[in-house]
């Protein structure tokens, strides 16, 4: 009795669910991968905040000045695992990290001393210029807020490219007060770094964190 081999076409079914079934494989798998690595992140930039809040106790006077010295293995964690974080701080006084997942500049977030919040992935008001009243009246419109100049200045080192990713190569504006201006703001350009006063009636362009 002669045995019954399988045809070509038999052959290039087979071969042809085994790709299928190959990459709905590898798909799961790199979904999971970046899951996990987002995890990492937000659990490293969370545990970032008791520790620089003790970093600041510590210092005489109370200072930030070692914030980013203290976290620097929680920043290593994630610079070593599929993202990037940058730790920034303005006079000692305060301090943000910003963190990006590399595979998906989407994915973005900043910690500093009240928590982690995460980027927009867009500008509010549609690409708009505002006036600050209008910058900070349209991210409160969305449930979220305008970022600090720490937030920005760090998301621009973490990618640090002319322009950030998913920004205007122009200034953007905070929520941080400017020191001896009670009409002034920070504001920040995302294509070259940079930050300084700018009065509340003049446009920038409009970035919200929630």
């Amino acid at each position: 009795m002669r045995k019954r081999a399988f045809t070509l076409i038999e052959l290039l079914v087979v071969i042809a669910i085994i790709g299928i079934l190959s990459a709905v494989v590898l798909a799961s798998l790199d979904s999971a991968r970046s899951k996990a690595t987002v995890a990492s992140i937000k659990a490293n930039l969370r545990d970032m905040i008791p520790q620089t809040e003790i970093s600041y106790y510590d210092a005489a006077p109370n200072s930030y000045a070692n914030a980013c010295t203290v976290i620097a293995n929680m920043l290593n964690a994630i610079n070593n695992g599929g993202g990037t974080a940058v730790c920034y701080s303005v006079d000692n006084t305060r301090w943000a990290v910003s963190a990006r997942l590399n595979s998906d500049n989407t994915q973005n977030w900043s910690v500093d001393s009240k928590g982690i919040v995460t980027w927009d992935t867009t500008d509010a008001g549609g690409g708009a210029t505002m006036y600050w009243p209008a910058a900070n009246t349209a991210c409160a419109a969305l449930g979220e807020h305008l970022p600090t100049v720490e937030q920005l200045e760090s998301l621009y080192l973490a990618y640090n490219t002319n322009p950030t990713p998913s920004f205007q190569s122009n200034n953007y504006w905070s929520i941080t007060p400017y020191p001896g201006d009670s009409s002034g703001y920070y504001r920040l350009h995302m294509g070259l770094g940079g930050y300084g006063d700018a009065p509340q009636i003049s446009a920038r362009y409009v970035r919200c964190v929630h």
